[in-house]
């Protein structure tokens, strides 16, 4: 059946930054598609709660306190992984942050800091999990980039950046792993989360009004596309994008309101 081709029964899912929002919803969402979940967040109470959450599916779940900016963290927490399951099939790079800062107001520690945590983060995770995936012969990493990766990141300079270096990143890990493991990205629009909430409130209306599918997106739309690129469904797609938006365009006035240069 071919339905059957997005399930991933039997399949161990490392999600980082699972705790809430984007990566929560796919840690759940993968969970009800039959995988055992490794839920890693910098809160460890937030890493549990999505875990219980997972177990309460009927799957699996390990909970691991991480910071991934941090190599020797990372290295072991695969290794936890590795020691709980014997396997891991699925990395996805969710974890990051973003600072509304126009580019005169951002210093270079506040730079190299954005850079560190959306970048080279993805960079350290990926390269831990390749190895292991590397021999399996198997394996698919998703990284979680933003629309602001292809646009004037107006108000979002380093976050902008660190972004469209994580495209980057992705196409030359598709290359370089191929063919035993695939590397994809998504690029969400905006996605209301308990996170975006307070950020994106005050300008909802316009983002709505901007996007011709007239609605906010939820960390579910991102978890369906991640889904695909994850199961077997996608076998023959690696090094490739996908916008997952609603459809908006750039909208200069809605992240200079954001940045506060409005």
């Amino acid at each position: 059946m071919i339905l059957d081709r997005f399930a991933l029964t039997g399949e161990v899912a490392i999600v980082t930054g699972a705790g809430r929002g984007i990566g929560k919803g796919i840690a759940l969402a993968f969970a009800e598609a039959g995988a055992d979940l490794v839920c890693v967040d910098q809160t460890e109470s937030q890493a549990e709660t999505t875990a219980a959450e997972v177990r309460t599916l009927g799957r699996k779940a390990l909970a691991i306190c991480c910071d991934v900016r941090d190599s020797g963290q990372v290295e072991n927490m695969v290794n936890m992984a590795r020691k709980e399951f014997g396997h891991i099939d699925i990395l996805v790079n969710n974890a990051g942050s973003g600072l509304f800062r126009p580019v005169m107001q951002t210093s270079e520690r506040a730079w190299e800091a954005l850079l560190r945590e959306n970048l080279t983060s993805t960079f350290i995770c990926s390269k831990a999990v390749a190895r292991v995936m590397l021999e399996q012969k198997a394996g698919s990493i998703v990284n979680i980039s933003s629309r602001e990766s292809q646009l004037p990141s107006v108000g979002m300079v380093a976050y902008g950046a660190a972004k469209a270096g994580v495209n980057s990143l992705t196409r030359t890990l598709a290359w370089e792993l191929a063919p035993y493991i695939r590397v994809n990205c998504i690029l969400p629009g905006a996605v209301w989360t308990e996170g975006s909430a307070p950020v994106l409130g005050p300008v909802k209306d316009k983002i709505v009004d901007g996007t011709p599918l007239k609605r906010i997106g939820t960390p579910e739309d991102i978890a369906l596309a991640a889904l695909y690129l994850a199961s077997s469904a996608s076998d023959w797609v690696t090094g490739k994008m996908f916008e997952i938006d609603g459809g908006i365009e750039f909208i200069p006035l809605v992240t200079r309101e954001m940045a506060g240069q409005e």
